[in-house]
């Protein structure tokens, strides 16, 4: 700033009547300005390189080269310097060329101090108005930059031209990256979503009618991040198309996986009250089938029937048992954890298991310490529980893939592996308490534990990969240093 401020205050004369230049030399000081005195042209080039000033007032008629052409040098060296012109001429016959080279105004002699002072105060005026339009851009330029919303410019053929830097943490992309990347936008839309964005798109561009469509990008790690796209009116007129699409994305992943948790949370209420109904209702007539099966099998212990019903009532009392520890409170400790950490030593703890199957585990954790807000016991659980369903259900030689990646609010950690076997059809089953075979934890219970922490656990296939998704919440911020 102090630089800034040393060279505004510093104006250059060039004129080869020392008269003129003592004269203009004694107002420039007087004006609160300090002078620097040239009656040569070369002389005034050489002192442009050891001296910054952001004024120049340059006589039109000087010896060995004009006026034009030293304001013309000057400007190269520094576009931002003002040049006054200072001419003897009853009127200014070189005003064409002068407005080219980038002069705004000028002295005729003979001069008095009143012209020149009205010179001066129209010089820092216009100074004043050009540092209010470079505040003016740098807001906005910051502002387009740090909101957090994806900014685009396609051109006609839907190709990026212009993308804020929100690409980078949204897309994983650099500006750069994505502006020099053929097709990058529309190939990073879901395929399912591809074709009737780019309809959409085309249709807006000819249109001139904003869109506004929910859709799904991938990321440049993988991920799916959800959002919802809208295009800009053109604010100029002309031809239709002609300057490209405008518009903006809204990153609504947080959004859509809070409504999953809502929907989640119903459906758990729904069915801890019907599951403590039925467990209730069930309990009492099964203990009096089993007991009276007992009785039987003790007189007829050849009745291949009684050991029917006997095995029977056993698997009905083994679902209500997990029916019981299903809706058995959870008493949470929530503390901030890492995700990475915590993973490591799920994976140590069950690489055994994962070496008779000849497994591999990879982990892609990104860049940085990822933190969740949960209790730690019962994360290790879930993750356990996830890399064992992993190892069952894959054959030899295949590869768990764990991600992590982070949203403005969550933590998500992917546990993908391949399908073997036949795809589930109906993947809502597996979150409910009522399967039978396993002895860890379970999916159900998982399910459960994550929502008591207000996280989230999602499946989906993918071609020949399964996946389950944990979401967690971030440790909330806080300066309090007591605070967890």
């Amino acid at each position: 700033m102090k630089e800034r401020e040393s060279i505004d205050r510093k104006i250059l004369v060039v004129d080869d009547d020392p008269s003129i230049g003592k004269l203009l030399a004694k107002a420039i000081k007087t004006g609160g300005y300090q002078p620097l005195l040239c009656s040569h042209p070369q002389d005034a080039l050489d002192l442009s390189k050891q001296e910054n000033f952001i004024l120049a007032f340059i006589d039109i008629n000087l010896p060995s080269m004009s006026g034009l052409d030293l304001a013309f040098h000057l400007k190269q060296e520094d576009p931002l310097r003002e040049v006054i012109f200072i001419t003897g001429h009853g009127s200014f016959d070189n005003a064409v060329q002068a407005i080219k080279i980038g002069a705004y105004d000028y002295l005729r002699k003979p001069f008095d101090m009143n012209e020149f002072n009205l010179c001066l105060r129209r010089f820092e005026e216009r100074q004043k108005l050009k540092e209010q339009i470079r505040k003016a851009e740098r807001r906005y330029y910051h502002l387009v930059q740090n909101i957090p919303l994806l900014i685009f410019v396609l051109n006609r053929n839907l190709q990026m031209e212009f993308v804020n830097e929100t690409c980078s943490w949204m897309l994983g992309y650099l500006c750069e990256e994505a502006t020099n990347i053929p097709n990058l936008f529309l190939d990073r839309i879901h395929p399912d979503d591809r074709e009737t964005i780019k309809e959409q798109l085309e249709s807006s561009l000819h249109s001139c009618l904003p869109i506004s469509l929910e859709c799904r990008l991938f990321h440049k790690d993988g991920h799916l991040v959800y959002v919802i796209l809208k295009s800009i009116p053109p604010s100029t007129g002309g031809e239709t198309g002609k300057d490209g699409l405008e518009g903006f994305v809204v990153d609504i992943s947080d959004r859509v996986f809070m409504e999953r948790a809502l929907v989640q949370k119903e459906k758990l209420n729904t069915l801890g009250a019907i599951s403590a109904e039925v467990a209730h209702e069930i309990r009492n007539p099964l203990t009096c089938i089993g007991g009276f099966a007992q009785r039987l099998k003790k007189k007829l212990p050849d009745l291949y029937e009684c050991e029917i019903i006997f095995k029977e009532t056993q698997r009905l009392e083994r679902i209500l048992a997990k029916i019981r520890d299903y809706l058995k409170p959870v008493e949470i400790h929530r503390q901030k954890c890492s995700v990475s950490a915590t993973l490591s030593y799920c994976a140590d703890l069950l690489s055994p298991e994962m070496e008779r199957k000849e497994m591999k585990c990879v982990f892609d954790s990104g860049p940085g310490e990822l933190m969740v807000y949960a209790d730690p016991e019962i994360l290790t659980q879930i993750f356990i529980n996830l890399v064992r369903n992993a190892i069952e259900a894959e054959d030899k030689g295949e590869v768990l893939s764990i991600k992590t990646f982070e949203t403005g609010q969550d933590i998500y950690i992917e546990f993908k592996n391949r399908i073997i076997g036949k795809r589930i059809n109906d993947p809502e089953l597996l979150f409910l308490p009522f399967a039978e075979g396993g002895e860890n934890i379970g999916l159900p219970l998982c399910y459960r534990l994550l929502k008591e922490m207000d996280g989230l656990l999602t499946f989906k296939q993918e071609k020949e990969f399964m996946v389950f998704t944990v979401s967690l919440p971030k440790p909330i911020q806080t300066s309090d240093p007591m605070a967890p």
